[in-house]
């Protein structure tokens, strides 16, 4: 089971990661692209594409939910102490992949 804190620790050790706020939400950024928030209830909300989110979704409905705008799915939502660290480590990167610039993926 993941936290808060393991998020944290999780993005900031990524290239280019700081952290700020959003809407009043602990986020983080990686070059002012937004990837990662914590809202108010404590759940995560990773930004990822559509297809991405789709799949985490159909892997486990009762833990991941989508995040919309519209009918356009823009991330997932889940409660980090349902998730084990390995696979927050595993979506954290994925979310980070999906906005960080080129010069920075390894």
């Amino acid at each position: 089971m993941s936290t808060v804190a393991d998020l944290r620790r999780l993005a900031l050790a990524l290239p280019g990661v700081t952290e700020g706020t959003h809407f009043r939400m602990v986020a983080f950024r990686v070059r002012d692209k937004g990837f990662a928030t914590v809202d108010k209830d404590g759940y995560v909300q990773l930004a990822l594409g559509e297809e991405e989110v789709a799949a985490v979704v159909a892997e486990d409905p009762a833990v991941f939910g989508e995040v919309t705008r519209g009918t356009r799915r823009l991330g997932v939502r889940f409660d980090p102490a349902k998730v084990d660290e390995r696979r927050l480590t595993a979506l954290v990167e994925l979310s980070w992949r999906h906005h960080a610039p080129k010069d920075l993926l390894r």
